[in-house]
């Protein structure tokens, strides 16, 4: 029984994670929210190191603007622009994002 257990308890997680998300208030992914919401998971999703040279720009019509400081970035988060996108979408539990906008600051 324990056996079984365990593997129907890997199952549930996506399950809860979309009830979690269902029960928060709408407010969150307000304008201000939002971009609060993103800040913090953008960090948790690229890491350290791409966190500290991109911020969190703005986010409009679901597309999502970051700033990059060096251009020698742009290329490298260009590939993972994909990945991004599915993992925040992932832990929002709704399609937040369609695209990913770099600039480079100075």
């Amino acid at each position: 029984m324990d056996r079984k257990l365990g593997r129907n308890a890997n199952r549930n997680w996506s399950e809860i994670r979309s009830v979690l998300f269902q029960a928060l208030p709408q407010e969150i992914f307000a304008n201000a929210n939002q971009s609060e919401w993103l800040t913090y998971h953008w960090n948790l999703v690229v890491g350290k190191e791409i966190a500290r040279v991109s911020t969190i720009d703005n986010v409009t019509r679901k597309i999502l603007y970051v700033k990059v400081k060096g251009k020698e970035w742009v290329p490298i988060l260009d590939s993972l622009k994909k990945n991004i996108i599915q993992e925040i979408n992932s832990r929002a539990g709704e399609p937040l994002l369609n695209r990913i906008v770099f600039k480079t600051v100075a």
